[in-house]
């Protein structure tokens, strides 16, 4: 798995849960869980490179990433992306009657 995709299945998993259940710090185990196939390494890397986006902060602990806090501005991004993409589906369907 490229670390981009990683990336973004983390982000949507950890704004999904904050929608469902207002659950904003992650533990380690959650992401480890999600993909018990891939190295720990990669997904700390994963995570630090959500960080350096400002989408997270990382609590890290001995070279790995411990404890992810989600950031307001990834929830955000994250419903803006989703408005942008039902605008575009709108159009779509607008144009589809014209």
């Amino acid at each position: 798995m490229k670390l981009n995709n990683l990336k973004s299945e983390f982000l949507k998993y950890m704004t999904k849960s904050y929608a469902e259940d207002h659950v904003r710090v992650f533990i380690f185990e959650s992401f480890k869980f999600l993909h018990p196939e891939i190295d720990d390494n990669f997904i700390s890397d994963a995570l630090y490179a959500l960080e350096k986006d400002g989408f997270v902060h990382v609590f890290d602990a001995d070279g790995v990433a411990y404890e992810t806090t989600l950031l307001p501005n990834a929830i955000c991004s994250v419903e803006e992306d989703t408005l942008l993409r039902k605008g575009y589906s709108l159009i779509k369907e607008i144009r589809s009657f014209l």
